[in-house]
């Protein structure tokens, strides 16, 4: 079984996510995806894919037939940290995919 996470900051008026564990030929046809789109998007590392769009853009794209995977779980938390005397809170959704 092949896993991938699929990971959500958000914080006020901003949205990115992170894709790990996606294999290179996967990455390399999302980056190719997003950039028709003029959508940010950049590969970090060989496992990790970033793009700033929601979420369940991501996973509707990763359940379609083109990468056939399926949703496993999910988890949330909010964390919370002080930059420059003022406090932001990030939200963070991971989702966990498989096929």
């Amino acid at each position: 079984m092949e896993y991938v996470l699929v990971i959500e900051y958000e914080s006020r008026g901003e949205v990115t996510c992170q894709i790990k564990g996606l294999p290179l030929t996967h990455s390399i046809q999302l980056e190719g995806y997003f950039n028709n789109l003029n959508i940010l998007c950049k590969r970090i590392q060989d496992e990790i894919f970033e793009v700033d769009v929601e979420g369940i853009k991501l996973l509707n794209l990763l359940g379609s037939s083109t990468y056939s995977y399926r949703l496993i779980s999910q988890s949330m938390a909010i964390e919370e940290s002080t930059i420059g005397g003022r406090t932001a809170k990030i939200q963070k959704t991971i989702w966990t995919m498989g096929k």
